[in-house]
């Protein structure tokens, strides 16, 4: 497949994060180091704010902007998914009544933990209270609290939220969602955004995802395999209920719509093999190899691939395209593929805006898959800032998002809450993803792949794919 040369820097490509099990060793902590915001008190965080104009530059903007050393004055008057970009800064009122959001996040788990997720999310607040107004001049406060692998401590967190009185929750990334998906459903409590992990929150009625996940990456590798002529597929992943689900009773109708045979390779959750799932491979000389693996699987992953000389061609998430993780494979990343859910724009305000953002507010790494979780803020803002600072609730917020049609998104794909998206995951809102892959020269780091997928703007349709093989 030959690829076009658009770049990007490494660490801001907006990556789609497809969760592996393989390295899941231990239980999370509570009380992680908190990245921005001032502490409340234990498990929360408070987004900071300057001053006290009430005045809401997300909807407003000036004539003549000034440019006042913030970031929005740097973008003052470009387009972007709320309009346009304010003319000048305005903070929120720190003597305003908050709004709560809530955040569940894993965390602290040797080989396994997206704290950056949480610090995307913490720098979009104090930006949004410090240069956006807040909402209507009332400022944002981010309730957190840490999963782990256990449904009981999701489920905890979860109870946390309601307690806490927040009117959302956005998403982060949670491993044993099963346990907090009923709190959330009995008290009607919306999730926006993060990143989906379990199949009970992707097909709950209080989730809504602007990432397609591994349903909605696996459909994109898939298409670019059949426009590369392949016939034969191995999809690995950790072998677990909900994992195994996603591969074959979605994934795997895809391949079959395209033509595809299927192979399906399991590895278990604790002490993965990568050599067992990349022997395999060979062995059946698949034309293509999907694995769903994160974190340290990765470069092991990309290693082998060219010890065996593996002639099918790699897909991964776009986790591991990382700039550690790319750092770390060297040119044995060369020609790997990996999935992607933001725009495959060279000039695209709102990736700039989020690299301004995490340069100026954040206080922890906030890249990888921060991206998802800004996102997820930044869309949740959107629908605070129609509802009005005397409207914003739980039922208006969720009354908001499920109406939802073609709305737009930060530096993603626009949104469907129809739940129709995914016929049986009715929580995939955006399942649209882009594909890229390295060329292994620092500073020509990242390319997108538009060949095939011109008229959509680089954008793999994938709801058209699980529409034609899933009815």
């Amino acid at each position: 497949m030959g690829v076009g040369r658009p770049q990007v820097r490494r660490w801001l490509g907006p990556l789609a994060v497809g969760l592996s099990l393989a390295l899941l060793t231990a239980a999370c902590s509570e009380g992680a180091e908190e990245s921005s915001g001032t502490t409340a008190s234990a498990g929360t965080e408070t987004g900071s704010t300057v001053a006290s104009d009430t005045q809401d530059p997300a909807t407003t903007g000036t004539d003549a902007p000034v440019d006042d050393g913030s970031v929005v004055s740097q973008f003052a008057g470009e387009p972007w998914f709320m309009g346009e970009v304010p003319g000048s800064a305005v903070a929120a009122d720190p003597d305003a009544e908050p709004i709560r959001i809530g955040m569940l996040n894993i965390e602290n788990i040797d080989n396994f933990s997206f704290p950056e997720l949480r610090g995307a999310v913490n720098a979009a607040t104090r930006w949004v209270n410090e240069e956006l107004g807040g909402v209507g001049g009332r400022p944002i406060e981010i309730v957190p609290c840490i999963t782990g692998l256990a449904p009981e401590v999701s489920q905890a967190c979860a109870q946390e939220m309601v307690t806490e009185g927040v009117v959302a929750v956005v998403g982060g990334i949670d491993i044993a969602s099963q346990g907090a998906v009923p709190v959330f459903e009995q008290n009607s409590l919306p999730v926006i955004g993060g990143i989906p992990a379990q199949l009970p929150e992707q097909q709950s009625s209080v989730n809504y995802f602007f990432s397609g996940g591994t349903a909605g990456a696996m459909a994109a590798m898939l298409a670019h395999a059949s426009n590369n002529d392949a016939t034969t597929v191995m999809i690995a992943n950790g072998d677990l209920p909900s994992f195994n689900q996603t591969s074959e009773d979605f994934a795997g109708p895809v391949a079959e719509s395209l033509g595809m045979t299927v192979e399906y390779q399991r590895f278990p959750v604790l002490g993965a093999d990568m050599l067992t799932v990349l022997t395999a491979a060979v062995e059946k000389d698949v034309d293509a190899l999907i694995v769903n693996a994160a974190d340290t699987a990765c470069v092991p992953i990309m290693q082998l691939s060219k010890q065996l000389e593996l002639r099918a061609q790699v897909y991964l998430v776009g986790a591991c395209a990382a700039e550690t993780i790319l750092d770390a494979a060297g040119e044995d990343a060369v020609g790997i593929l990996f999935t992607g859910e933001g725009p495959a724009s060279l000039d695209d305000v709102e990736g700039n805006i989020y690299t301004t953002v995490v340069d100026e507010y954040a206080d922890a790494p906030a890249g990888g898959a921060g991206t998802v979780g800004f996102r997820g803020f930044m869309n949740l803002y959107s629908l605070l800032v129609e509802l009005g600072p005397d409207n914003i609730s739980s039922e208006s917020i969720t009354e908001l998002v499920s109406s939802a049609v073609d709305r737009p998104s930060f530096w993603g794909h626009s949104y469907t809450c129809d739940g129709q998206r995914i016929p049986g995951l009715p929580a995939i809102c955006a399942p649209e993803s882009t594909l890229f892959t390295t060329t292994g020269v620092p500073g020509d780091d990242l390319v997108f792949l538009p060949e095939g997928f011109e008229d959509t703007d680089g954008w793999v349709e994938t709801d058209d794919l699980y529409a034609a093989a899933l009815g």
